[in-house]
């Protein structure tokens, strides 16, 4: 070992350096550059898996939804069930009430008529009974 190192000497171990050097930085991008892909690709292989649980999870919170509505609907139902059968109850009694008053003003009228009263009271007496006549075939 009796070389002397000299400046070309130094300056080509420079530049075997830096080769060196260079060819690490390249190989560490070509491998950076390869995973980042592969990573890419492992996510898109992903997204179906991801969409199959979101379309999932979306269907989920549908059916909670129409289980919801289902419930309110049904009880919206009843509640419009029971106030038609009150109605009905109540459009009944008063049907009824208006049938003795009517039954009651033709009692009057006919013992108006009776008495002598004519005029407004035969008319009267006319008017209502072709009013129950024309009810009576409804």
């Amino acid at each position: 070992m009796d070389q002397s190192i000299t400046l070309s000497t130094l300056i080509q171990m420079g530049v075997i350096i830096m080769g060196f050097w260079g060819f690490v930085k390249i190989v560490k991008e070509i491998v950076t550059s390869i995973t980042e892909r592969h990573d890419r690709e492992q996510k898109w292989d992903n997204i179906g898996e991801m969409e199959e649980r979101l379309v999932k999870n979306i269907q989920d919170e549908r059916d909670k939804i129409y289980e919801k509505y289902d419930g309110k609907l049904k009880e919206m139902e009843s509640k419009i069930d029971s106030n038609h059968a009150d109605t009905e109850a109540k459009l009944q009694e008063v049907r009824a009430e208006l049938l003795i008053i009517t039954d009651c003003m033709a009692a009057v009228l006919d013992g108006l008529h009776q008495q002598g009263c004519n005029g407004k009271v035969s008319e009267a007496r006319e008017n209502l009974d072709q009013y129950m006549r024309n009810r009576a075939h409804e």
